[in-house]
């Protein structure tokens, strides 16, 4: 794409999803910063125990399991602006009382209040961009979007570790978080003010909606397929999250700064994912990619676990970071194109949990084992252990669905709120 058609294809997104995009970015740096300083300020506050990086993820992702699904029901019945800006005032307050404390346990409940506040903003952030971007440039808005991310991975914790040593503490990475947060609301209360209007799908109880939501992803083989790339993908993640830090001082022999340093070379990946991801969704398809950056997933992470030197290590994050970040969109778009409407927000918030359960299980596992097993050996068999089963599940009706679902839907039908026909089998 030349600069003069990636400026008009901005211009076309409109200025409620640029500043829907603006928003993304100023809050998530502001987070990623301050987990990382975080991360690096209870490490020593506790002598490196690996287990303490284990709690970290179960504070980040337990909030997130609690509060996920009510955000995902919140999307679809209330006003979405309301819902974002109120969480981002009520994260500032949160995130200032960190650097008041030096006790580990209250800054873990005060990270776990943030994440929880996180995941009843995340569903309306994500189920808003098809009311606000053309259906016909939803993969590029989510290529966008997909970059806010890898932006995020690539400043934010180099960002969190230079302010927390210069500030010699929380406090200034807590202060520059809070600010973030503030703008973030700003920029959002100059978006449409759209009243919600109660659907017939919502008539339910918080439970029952909960439920519906669930039985229809279980009921749709592609959705099936997705969720089961998830759960996958969120164990092993869930592994290397915690395991980064002790991972690189055990086995690279380095310290905290080359840490945030290989968190930012992810990111810089994770810059020209979006725009690869965008290109393969064009190419051979949203499903099909899905498939691709599953599988290729699982063998760098194999691949990386193994590496022992810093050059190497690097090598691979960055194409790790492209993978990832070429997948984002896909998914999204996917969601945005083939998820039915009126379960849209339901449908991310219960894949949100697809991914931050197996992440929690996967947490209390270093938590128990993290000082007991060496770190590389539980993240190579992690990395083996999800090529198999990304594997063996390609032959599934599901993945077949994927492979069939390219995402070009006429727009009349996404702007209608249909969920598109599954196609229909080949002529014998």
């Amino acid at each position: 794409m030349s600069p003069s058609n990636f400026r008009t294809s901005i211009r076309e997104l409109g200025v409620p999803y640029r500043l829907l995009f603006l928003s993304g970015v100023l809050s998530d740096i502001g987070g990623f910063s301050t987990v990382t300083a975080l991360q690096v300020h209870i490490s020593k506050l506790t002598g490196g125990n690996a287990a303490y990086m284990g709690l970290i993820s179960v504070a980040t992702l337990l909030p997130m399991i609690i509060a996920a699904p009510i955000g995902g029901v919140w999307a679809e019945r209330h006003n979405r602006r309301t819902i974002m800006v109120l969480n981002d005032l009520i994260r500032i307050p949160l995130v200032l009382l960190m650097a008041t404390t030096q006790s580990v346990w209250v800054l873990l409940v005060l990270h776990a209040s943030i994440c929880a506040c996180t995941a009843l903003f995340m569903p309306s952030r994500q189920s808003l961009i098809p009311e606000l971007v053309p259906s016909e440039h939803l993969l590029f808005a989510n290529s966008l979007s997909g970059g806010v991310i890898s932006l995020v991975h690539m400043l934010g914790p180099p960002l969190g570790v230079l302010i927390y040593r210069l500030s010699g503490g929380l406090l200034g990475v807590a202060l520059i978080e809070a600010m973030t947060y503030l703008l973030s609301a700003l920029l959002l209360l100059r978006l449409p003010n759209r009243i919600r209007e109660q659907s017939a799908a919502a008539s339910g109880g918080l439970i029952s909606e909960v439920k519906a939501g669930l039985r229809y992803v279980a009921s749709e083989p592609d959705m099936r397929q997705i969720f089961v790339i998830l759960v996958t993908a969120g164990v092993a993640i869930g592994l290397v999250m915690p395991l980064l830090l002790p991972f690189v001082q055990q086995v690279l022999h380095g310290n905290d700064q080359q840490y945030a340093a290989l968190i930012f070379w992810f990111g810089l990946g994770g810059l020209i994912g979006p725009f690869v991801g965008h290109a393969l969704g064009q190419l051979i398809g949203l499903g099909k990619t899905l498939l691709v950056c599953a599988l290729a997933e699982s063998v760098l992470l194999t691949a990386w676990s193994r590496a022992e030197t810093m050059p190497l290590s690097i090598a691979l994050l960055v194409l790790w970071g492209v993978e990832v970040f070429a997948l984002i969109p896909c998914y999204t778009s996917y969601l945005h194109t083939y998820a039915k409407k009126e379960f849209m927000g339901r449908t991310f918030a219960l894949f949100d949990q697809a991914v931050y359960i197996p992440q929690i299980l996967s947490a209390m596992v270093v938590v128990l084992l993290g000082s007991k097993l060496p770190t590389q050996a539980i993240l190579t068999t992690a990395g083996l252990c999800y090529f198999v089963i990304i594997f063996c599940s390609l032959w599934s009706k599901g993945a077949r669905r994927l492979m069939n679902h390219d995402g070009r839907v006429p727009a009349q039908l996404l702007a209608e709120g249909q969920s598109p026909a599954p196609p229909a089998p080949p002529a014998p």
